[in-house]
């Protein structure tokens, strides 16, 4: 599972907020504990079928600038009670993947062998699988609202939701051309590497939990998982929402309701929790030693839905960074001053009268859509409509 954590941070009261959950007795840290490098396990293994991601990580010191630091080199294991094994791979930079197909009734456990000797392993972890679900979205005052709709059973009565946002912006204007300050002319920029068209992307930033036991026959039934502002750019041409749905058992359902409510009080997902840190993972040499970090198991279920700017119209995309784009001439006796010293773009070029009198330009961030984070390049799952 991806990441929710993006940072991790030590002050006066520990409080890391890591990624699944477990069972074991809530640990309690002393003010000595906060000065100590603790390993950080986030993660899920994925049964059925799918991608079982772990991230291993050292949290800072106690008032270090620096939030996490990654562990590679470890070797992570996953043991099934029938005598079965499945050893992940490795990047090298902290985040350990295996995408083997691992069976849904097995009880699991996983085991951690840091390269500097010390080894942990996890409680026994029992996979859940979640239900079919489904994503729909609607619009109210302008906003867009995009839900989750699923049922719950027996098995799987406590859900976790995540989802990846990726969605196409343009630059107010287009440059067609570069200026060579070599040889002093205009050169024509190929379509396929103008920089007018964007994708950009983001990811689930607080905790969206429920439990269907609240709901008349177990229906849950538009679950919030965001609300898109009527002014928001990604909404503006295509947008597209992978969302992820994990059923959860309960003693993690507790842990991450504490969390939220943390998170909602202090307003931000990354603040420190004020209370005991919990984990199913913990040292083989030392019980004590505090770990943080929670994995679970599980059969996730996963949606995508696509909304077309003509799906929400009207629209009205508002981009602060484009409020103060302007176009102006520039003449050819110019144009080694303004393109060639100066934050000007040719844009293409103005031609009242032939032959052409110049070259109409704009500034370098109204006509490059990378200087917002952006990419160029069309990720290999966006489809177009």
């Amino acid at each position: 599972m991806d990441a929710v954590i993006k940072k991790i941070h030590l002050p006066v009261i520990l409080g890391v907020l890591s990624l699944f959950f477990g069972c074991r007795e809530p640990f309690f840290p002393e003010l000595k504990d906060l000065n100590q490098n603790i390993l950080v396990v986030e993660g899920f293994i994925e049964v059925g079928g799918g991608t079982t991601s772990i991230k291993l990580s050292m949290a800072s010191p106690l008032y270090s600038d620096i939030p996490e630091f990654p562990v590679p080199g470890a070797n992570i294991t996953i043991f099934g009670e029938n005598g079965d094994s499945w050893e992940l791979n490795t990047d090298n930079f902290g985040a350990y993947v295996t995408d083997a197909i691992l069976p849904e009734n097995e009880i699991y456990t996983l085991s951690i062998d840091l390269s500097n000797g010390q080894s942990y392993v996890s409680d026994k972890i029992k996979p859940i699988i979640s239900p079919e679900f489904d994503i729909t979205f609607t619009q109210e005052d302008g906003d867009v609202q995009i839900y989750s709709n699923t049922t719950g059973n027996d098995d799987a009565e406590f859900f976790l939701w995540q989802y990846d946002e990726t969605w196409v912006y343009r630059t107010p204007h287009t440059s067609f051309f570069s200026y060579d300050k070599i040889t002093k002319e205009m050169v024509d920029i190929p379509l396929d590497q103008l920089t007018n068209r964007c994708y950009n992307f983001d990811q689930s930033r607080r905790i969206i939990l429920e439990a269907s036991s609240r709901f008349e026959n177990s229906r849950i039934f538009q679950k919030e998982l965001l609300t898109i502002d009527s002014l928001s750019e990604k909404l503006g041409i295509r947008y597209r929402i992978k969302a992820k749905q994990y059923a959860i058992d309960r003693e993690a359902y507790i842990f991450w309701e504490g969390i939220r409510k943390n998170s909602d009080d202090i307003g931000d997902i990354f603040s420190p929790l004020p209370s005991a840190v919990t984990s199913n993972i913990y040292s083989i040499e030392d019980p004590d030693e505090p770990v943080i970090g929670y994995i679970s198991a599980g059969k996730s279920q996963e949606k995508i839905l696509y909304i077309q700017n003509s799906d929400v119209v009207p629209w009205r995309t508002s981009i602060q960074d484009y409020f103060g784009c302007i176009i102006d001439t520039i003449a050819p006796p110019d144009y080694e001053e303004i393109f060639g010293l100066l934050n000007f773009i040719p844009l293409y070029e103005y031609c009242d009268d032939l032959p052409c009198g110049g070259f109409f330009a704009s500034t370098e961030g109204c006509t490059d859509c990378r200087l917002r984070g952006g990419v160029l390049e069309k990720p290999d799952y966006w489809k177009d409509e």
